[in-house]
């Protein structure tokens, strides 16, 4: 998942490479980076995650499935982007005269090098695409989130629109004070619930991958960052895109009742339970910013409370019992308990 210059690089050797990913060298350019509203450089911790991991991604193809198979990936790639940027050519004003036969061109190479492909190749391709985009789109995630958190830290900025803030400050200049607001808060009710249907293909093992990249994308935006920590996230990395390079990314089997519960389940302490104390004292925040009040979270009126149909939907399976319903309340009471357990250690 290299350009061909990137590739260049790369044969120069594997500590040139090293030295190009999360390194930082200069601790105030990258707090500028986080920080900017500038639309270029803004992008550019973006444009590094992307190009870091392609990195790891290529060195991990080279190490598991040879260097042949991450230069067919890379010949495939570099094919079908030259291909993508001769369509633009055709929809542009200013199209070359031959933009037409280049495309066709570029495509007849796209058939040709898959038509030479065994199927064990063809199912390592389609592969290192996929976990390329899954790496990809752990980076664009990672950057909303870095935006969201610099958007903060500018008072001067204005409130983005559907935000906390963006939305009591409307309310507050259509004329309405922070009581009127509180009680129009109180008859709101925001009710998630998991379904019994999950449409997440990919195993558990798979998300749990997918989460830590994702926490190591994000550690590197606190700075200041070292050299030994760049370098020891960058080889924490390599190992998780390596261990979802060798995992299985769907299910051999269908998934049980009790699969489903589990599922579910994972996202309490990974996701619910952290995050909506955060959600609460957000909305305090914005409250006090807002309105000039010292609101705490725990004096707004409780507007979330969570519901889930996974072991007790009775939409015919003929798995779903009254002892599999049991055993989904005790599985989540468990999760609470373990929990408070953990937060009282």
């Amino acid at each position: 998942m290299y350009s061909g210059s990137e590739r260049g690089r790369e044969k120069a050797g594997a500590e040139v490479s090293r030295e190009s990913l999360w390194k930082v060298s200069d601790q105030g350019e990258r707090l500028a980076e986080l920080t900017s509203d500038d639309p270029e450089l803004k992008e550019a911790p973006l444009r590094r995650d992307v190009r870091s991991l392609g990195h790891v991604l290529g060195r991990t193809l080279k190490e598991q499935a040879g260097v042949g198979l991450f230069e067919k990936v890379e010949n495939l790639r570099r094919l079908t982007t030259e291909q993508r940027e001769a369509s633009l050519w055709l929809g542009a004003a200013t199209a070359p005269p031959r933009g037409a036969a280049v495309e066709s061109d570029l495509m007849t190479q796209v058939g040709e090098l898959i038509s030479r492909l065994t199927v064990a190749e063809v199912y390592q391709i389609t592969k290192a695409f996929a976990v390329y985009f899954e790496l990809i789109n752990l980076a664009e995630t990672n950057h909303r989130k870095r935006r969201r958190r610099a958007r903060t830290l500018n008072a001067e900025l204005p409130a983005l629109p559907g935000t906390f803030r963006g939305t009591l400050a409307r309310l507050r200049d259509s004329g309405l004070g922070w009581e009127a607001v509180l009680e129009m808060l109180r008859e709101i009710e925001v009710t998630p619930v998991f379904t019994a249907h999950p449409t997440e293909v990919a195993r558990r093992t798979v998300l749990f991958k997918r989460r830590r990249i994702a926490a190591r994308l994000e550690r590197l935006d606190r700075l200041p960052v070292s050299d030994e920590e760049a370098l020891a996230a960058e080889e924490e990395m390599a190992r998780e895109v390596t261990a979802l390079w060798q995992t299985d990314e769907t299910r051999r089997r269908q998934p049980t009742v009790t699969d489903e519960i589990k599922m579910g389940l994972d996202y309490y302490p990974a996701v619910l339970i952290e995050t909506l104390p955060d959600v609460y004292a957000e909305l305090a925040g914005a409250f006090n910013e807002t309105f000039e009040l010292e609101l705490r979270p725990h004096q707004l009126p409780c507007v979330i409370s969570m519901g889930s149909w996974i072991g007790g939907d009775r939409d015919g399976n003929p798995y779903v019992t009254p002892e599999t319903t049991r055993a989904a309340l005790s599985m989540a009471r468990q999760t609470i308990l373990d929990h408070y357990i953990g937060a009282t250690d």
